[in-house]
């Protein structure tokens, strides 16, 4: 098997309303030019790796294992969106406040157990009305 590179594993919420073209122009805005990524689609990116059931988790540590080794990627990507259904906040301020914190604890726990990647966060804003950016959190 050939050894492929990649720099990142980037995960994204699966929503229709985060279309690829206008993610892979978000992404080239903050440095991860197209092709230069693997790409994971879930339903609320990341917020499994929280989850009590040991299988959602698994799947998420599956992906960043099996990019890790087959592509050796050095920073995993998280992506969350404001008004995400997966997520289910309706008021926005607690929201933001919810997915921050949230994506705070899920990079304690992939640190303890991938140290040597890097991790970043983002949230995708104006989700509602069509009119996308990103807001670096980590």
């Amino acid at each position: 098997m050939t050894n492929h590179r990649c720099g990142a594993l980037v995960f994204r919420c699966m929503d229709f309303r985060i279309k690829p073209s206008i993610l892979s122009q978000l992404l080239m805005r903050v440095g991860y030019s197209e092709g230069s990524y693997d790409l994971v689609s879930v339903a609320g990116a990341c917020k499994d790796l929280l989850s009590d059931k040991s299988g959602e988790r698994d799947f998420l540590i599956k992906q960043i294992k099996l990019s890790q080794q087959l592509h050796n990627i050095q920073e995993v990507v998280m992506l969350y969106h404001d008004n995400c259904g997966a997520y289910g906040v309706p008021d926005v301020d607690q929201e933001y406040k919810t997915q921050a914190s949230d994506l705070s604890k899920i990079k304690s726990l992939l640190a303890d157990e991938f140290p040597d990647l890097i991790f970043s966060a983002y949230i995708i804003k104006g989700v509602p009305a069509d009119s996308l950016s990103l807001e670096k959190l980590i």
